[in-house]
């Protein structure tokens, strides 16, 4: 007799089995037992029963009909025998607790198949690491489900590559960890080495960023490319062609970093072309038309009108570069200068740009013109330094020239190429006349031949005298001829440790008085009265000095007369006040007459040191004393005749201390003529005594009047008793006729002769 047969499976039971069958990998079995008992298996516990208890490392071949299938998968196969010995020992109650513990609910998604797939990939990946069972997993349902797809492409696959192609094992996180990341935090994980950039983006970002909701965040990429060394990200615009979708927003973000990138080097404008060229290839023709601002605007704004690729923004860009690299000058100044740079502003930067650099002052002919083509470019072209005139560039230019030595080339490019350089002969002067002012001024010696004196006539020289003579070049020769002849001498400045600067002597307020110090500190320079006079023409006309060359010379001469005395040189003071200062006094020259009856006064006056140091109130006695009181005497009575009112009284002492001088010399020598009387030859003595007896103030008032008729008195040259009566009436009848200005209505004198 058969033994009866088992009672059938309760559904607890049936689960139990098919969840034992699925962890021993024993799917032939698991899916005959699926076809067995559809009623008990849905699609939800099928999946369930495969997340949970199937082995990962199955291959998926061997189950993937069964995500979509479920029960009915299988239908065609043949069954095989199922043991359920095992389950039918437990309970129903004990079955569902059990299944109840080993297969929780599927996590919460859209389909179940949907879900299944997804936790059963990030499953496979956390237990086993083996991501290639996890695309092959996915692989099948990429065409059929869109979510399977972003999971494959932009998650498996990317993190599949990161891992077996790209061997970086280490950095790559899980993939239920990467697909729960922010854009941020991946990409960071996607771009880690700056080598690889390039690589990384075509087979890393562009497949994770296809991901939906995520071509709206490039901006992220950007960012992470933004650290990246300028030459790096110079090298990855060049060689990576974005997505077609993203191309102008990378085309804008690339006017930003160039915008934004502060470095000056060759390298830099040299990457900056290569950038604005890749930008023209990426945006192809579609470039809109769109007018530039009127300023620079904020840098950090991506939407600033200066990102946008447009063929204006793209133009701007490469002379902005060009100018950039002239000026030395980051992107953004240099554009800036352009849109808000104020003539004032502009014009200091073309200063700058002229003078750039340590080694500025040296450069040869060549560099020159290439700075000059250059500054040229910049206002005309660029339009960087547009508001400066053509002329101010030139004039800034030619300045640098002139400071840097380069005499030869100004004269090609500025006189002899004039007609070509856009700058008038006249400002070409003026450039010339302050170089030779700078020169001049920052000279430590006068000397012509040597230093910054030197290049001060150089200067000059490049168009002095044969294309110009004009007033003003020979005024700067003038002053040049006077500082070189000056530096001949020992000038002490007002330190008197160092001597006058040329400087010194261009502003001085007073040039001729710098002769007096001259003449204090040169000894017997006073002999060199026509070399002084030259000097003193140069000085005031060089300086421009409102002095009239009668009063030059007047104020020269009375400086050597006056110098000549302090010497003890009495007879070179003489000549100088006799022969070369009455004779234009006598013509009427104002600036004479001043001078002289000063000049004449203190010449008078004039007391040898050796007789102020002896004691004695009188020169040697002898003719050649009388002599030397008869020619002060002379002085005096100039003085009288050319003095103002005022000073009458003071002259008039100085006659007088002269005539006691003289009576003291007769007294003595009639006593030496009367000692000699007694010898035999009194008679002629007292004759002479008579003839040459000094006669008082008194007496020359009253007889003045008979004395002259005329303003010139001419000492005629004689000799003998009657030449010296003579000249002793002519010099009596000066004073007289200077004491008419002064205290002669005291003595009832009325000349008639008016000597002014």
């Amino acid at each position: 007799m058969a033994p009866p047969a088992p009672p059938p499976l309760l559904p607890a039971q049936i689960k139990l089995l098919a969840a034992s069958l699925a962890s021993s990998c024993d799917l032939p079995r698991f899916k005959t037992l699926l076809k067995q008992h559809p009623h008990v298996f849905t699609h939800e516990i099928v999946l369930r029963l495969l997340l949970w208890c199937l082995p990962e490392t199955t291959p998926p071949a061997e189950y993937g009909k069964l995500v979509f299938e479920g029960a009915e998968e299988g239908t065609e196969e043949e069954e095989v025998n199922v043991d359920a010995t095992a389950v039918r020992r437990i309970s129903d109650e004990k079955a569902q607790k059990e299944l109840a513990r080993i297969l929780p609910p599927l996590p919460k998604g859209e389909d179940a198949a949907t879900t299944f797939l997804v936790a059963r990939a990030e499953l496979i990946d956390s237990e086993t690491g083996a991501l290639s069972i996890a695309a092959e997993l996915l692989r099948p349902f990429v065409e059929r489900i869109p979510k399977i797809r972003e999971l494959h492409d932009s998650h498996v696959e990317v993190l599949a590559k990161l891992v077996y192609a790209f061997s970086r094992e280490a950095a790559a996180p899980g993939l239920k960890e990467f697909r729960r990341m922010s854009v941020r935090e991946a990409v960071e994980v996607l771009v880690e080495d700056p080598e690889t950039v390039v690589r990384d983006l075509n087979e890393l970002v562009e497949p994770y960023m296809l991901s939906e909701g995520r071509g709206t965040q490039w901006g992220v990429v950007w960012e992470r490319l933004q650290g990246l060394p300028f030459a790096r990200l110079v090298l990855v615009v060049s060689e990576w062609t974005p997505p077609e979708t993203v191309r102008e927003e990378f085309a804008a973000w690339v006017l930003r970093m160039c915008y934004n990138t502060r470095d000056t080097t060759e390298k830099t404008w040299d990457g900056m072309h290569t950038l604005h060229r890749r930008i023209e290839v990426l945006m192809g023709g579609k470039m809109e038309p769109w007018t530039l601002p009127e300023s620079l605007g904020d840098l950090r704004d991506v939407l600033n009108p200066l990102f946008r690729p447009t063929r204006p923004a793209l133009a701007l860009l490469d002379t902005g570069v060009t100018a950039s690299a002239l000026l030395g000058k980051p992107l953004a100044e240099t554009v800036r200068l352009r849109l808000e740079g104020s003539a004032e502003t502009q014009s200091t930067v073309l200063r700058q740009y002229v003078r750039a650099g340590t080694g500025w002052d040296r450069r040869d002919d060549e560099a020159w013109r290439k700075v000059r083509d250059g500054a040229r470019w910049l206002r005309n072209k660029a339009q960087v330094l547009e508001k400066i005139s053509v002329p101010e560039v030139e004039k800034t230019v030619l300045a640098g020239m002139l400071a840097g030595l380069r005499f030869g080339l100004v004269r090609d490019v500025y006189v002899t190429g004039n007609s070509t350089c856009g700058l008038p002969v006249e400002e070409v002067e003026k450039c010339v006349l302050a170089a030779f002012n700078d020169f001049v001024d920052n000279a430590t010696n006068g000397n012509k031949t040597r230093g910054r004196m030197k290049y001060a006539l150089q200067a000059l020289q490049t168009l002095y005298p044969h294309t110009s003579t004009s007033p003003a070049l020979s005024r700067a020769n003038s002053l040049i001829s006077a500082i070189h002849a000056l530096s001949n001498f020992h000038l002490p400045s007002s330190n008197r440790n160092s001597p006058l600067l040329p400087v010194q002597i261009r502003i001085h307020s007073d040039p001729l008085s710098l002769l007096t110090t001259l003449l204090a500190n040169n000894p017997r320079s006073y002999q060199r009265a026509d070399s002084l006079l030259q000097i003193a023409r140069d000085l005031v006309f060089g300086t421009t000095t409102e002095i009239l060359q009668e009063e030059t010379e007047a104020r020269v001469l009375g400086m050597c007369a006056e110098a000549a005395l302090v010497e003890d040189d009495f007879e070179t003071a003489y000549a100088y006040i006799t022969s070369r200062l009455l004779p234009p006094a006598q013509k009427g020259d104002e600036h004479s007459r001043s001078t002289l009856w000063r000049t004449a006064l203190q010449a008078g006056r004039f007391r040898s040191s050796y007789a102020l140091l002896s004691g004695s109130a009188a020169p040697t006695k002898g003719p050649v004393a009388l002599a030397a009181l008869e020619k002060k005497r002379e002085l005096l009575a100039w003085a009288l005749a050319y003095c103002p009112p005022e000073a009458a009284a003071d002259v008039l002492g100085g006659w007088r201390r002269n005539e006691e001088e003289i009576e003291v010399l007769m007294e003595a020598e009639q006593r030496a003529e009367e000692e000699h009387a007694k010898l035999g030859s009194g008679a002629v003595s007292a004759k002479r005594r008579d003839s040459e007896a000094p006669r008082n103030l008194f007496d020359v008032a009253r007889g003045a009047a008979r004395v002259f008729s005329t303003t010139a008195v001419t000492a005629a040259a004689g000799s003998g008793e009657e030449e010296r009566v003579r000249k002793r009436d002519v010099v009596s009848g000066m004073v007289t006729r200077g004491l008419a200005g002064g205290i002669g209505w005291v003595l009832g004198a009325q000349p008639n002769i008016n000597h002014r």
